[in-house]
């Protein structure tokens, strides 16, 4: 995604709006959720407040520069979470189509368990390969679930696990949380609210909400 407008796929619009825009604003629409803190690198800083106040976000109470790593940029975001906030929810701003109810049952969820993750079941027939060449193992699809966002937590067990992680590289927050507490429960999500990553998933994202304004028209 190298082309991307900006030099973001963040900012890549889909159908009127960018990326970031619909991101910014499922969150907005979520009754439960009072502040919105979005890292970004130093150079998209400026721009991306623009784009969060021309979308109408109010929550939106600061916009701080991320680190080298996921672990760096998330808990640079959540080190600037006010400090009376009880619970966050961590998102993927290149995850553009989460909708308010998701984000309200994964915040609903965690304070009833302790922490929750937004996830789907797989559904294919899942391979396991050491070189990318042959495929040496089936793995059971049944008991495997591929993780999404918003991913939430403690705000203040959340910062320790970070702050314990810096310098490494999970791949999201539960990873973190699985190996000092346990498991985290489970919220379903949708194919919908698949991460950007490729031109095709553009043309997907485009589609589905082609076929959602189709429906509510």
């Amino acid at each position: 995604m190298g082309d991307a407008p900006g030099g973001s796929k963040l900012l890549i619009e889909l159908r009127g709006q960018t990326v970031l825009a619909r991101s910014l604003r499922a969150f907005e629409d979520t009754p439960q959720v009072d502040e919105v803190v979005l890292v970004a690198r130093e150079e998209h800083i400026d721009r991306f407040r623009e784009v969060a106040e021309a979308a109408g976000v109010t929550k939106l109470s600061r916009v701080v520069a991320g680190g080298k790593t996921r672990s760096e940029s998330v808990n640079a975001g959540v080190a600037s979470v006010s400090a009376d906030c009880t619970w966050v929810a961590v998102h993927d701003a290149a995850r553009p189509l989460i909708s308010p109810d998701i984000i309200a049952s994964a915040l609903e969820c965690a304070a009833r368990e302790g922490a929750a993750l937004v996830a789907i079941p797989a559904k294919d027939t899942l391979k396991e390969s050491s070189d990318g060449t042959y495929a040496e193992r089936t793995i059971d699809r049944e008991h495997v679930w591929i993780a999404q966002t918003p991913q939430v937590f403690p705000r203040k067990e959340l910062l320790d696990l970070l702050e314990g992680a810096l310098g490494d590289a999970p791949t999201d927050e539960s990873v973190l949380w699985e190996v000092r507490h346990g498991p985290v429960a489970i919220v379903p999500g949708a194919v919908t609210n698949a991460k950007i990553t490729t031109q095709e998933d553009v043309a997907l994202a485009e589609a589905w909400l082609a076929v959602s304004n189709q429906e509510s028209s």
